[in-house]
């Protein structure tokens, strides 16, 4: 969730003349800063936006349409707002890129889903981040045609595949899931019962419960199962989870 700013102090514009209009959403301010004055020297009229929320960002497009739009991503629970607000400003016309720390496959796959044109790393030289949105601004593709329905291929096969992994876990009970867990940290039935002040029998009968579910048929393969698909700590709610597998 974005922090709340005033949007006035949010907003700053250059003096940027005739060029391009860029608008830059981030809260990093040493790099939009650099970033603005470079871009303004370059002719460019540039806005920059803090943090801002959906709202704000509709908002501000409204008033006025930017040539190119460069949106900050990044991993983790902000990925939802931050592709929240790429889709915003693409479907207001603007050429969206994204700015991001990692340049994992999966973030520019669901970039590229929320309308993105491509992904700029922040560990890129100023000047080659200046190159392509001045690029941008031109017209030119970072992404080809073939490769931007690569990306989109991509990631609808990983929704699927995360899906199809989490889908058996959905259905263990909470008490069950509670035992894998204890399982997963290497607690032997034994000693999982002791803890929970039930008998022994009760915890093997809810392991048979967890095997039948997960269609397994170990101990040592539930708890694998679990590892592999990133469970419980994976979020559902998450368009991708960069730590299922790396799309090389």
């Amino acid at each position: 969730m974005h922090n709340p700013h005033n949007h006035e102090e949010d907003l700053l514009e250059t003096n940027g003349e005739a060029g391009a209009a860029v608008l830059i959403v981030d809260d990093q301010s040493l790099l939009v800063g650099s970033l603005a004055m470079v871009l303004a020297a370059e002719g460019c009229a540039v806005r920059t936006l803090k943090a801002p929320t959906v709202d704000q960002l509709k908002a501000e497009i409204g008033e006025r349409v930017p040539a190119v739009s460069l949106v900050r991503i990044q991993p983790g629970p902000s990925l939802t707002g931050g592709l929240e607000l790429v889709e915003t400003a693409s479907n207001a016309g603007a050429i969206v890129a994204v700015l991001s720390d990692s340049t994992h496959e999966l973030l520019l796959c669901a970039a590229v889903n929320a309308g993105a044109s491509g992904l700029v790393a922040s560990s890129d030289r100023l000047v080659d981040t200046v190159d392509q949105i001045l690029a941008m601004a031109k017209g030119e593709r970072l992404l080809s045609e073939f490769r931007r329905s690569e990306l989109l291929n991509l990631f609808h096969t990983h929704r699927v595949d995360r899906d199809n992994r989490f889908l058996p876990f959905e259905s263990l009970s909470r008490r069950e899931g509670e035992v894998l867990c204890l399982l997963m940290e290497g607690h032997s039935v034994g000693k999982i019962a002791e803890s929970s002040f039930v008998a022994v029998g009760t915890v093997r009968t809810q392991v048979k419960a967890i095997l039948r579910k997960l269609g397994v048929n170990s101990q040592a393969a539930a708890v694998a199962l679990a590892y592999r698909g990133g469970w419980p700590d994976a979020d559902p709610a998450l368009l991708v989870d960069l730590r299922l597998r790396s799309l090389n």
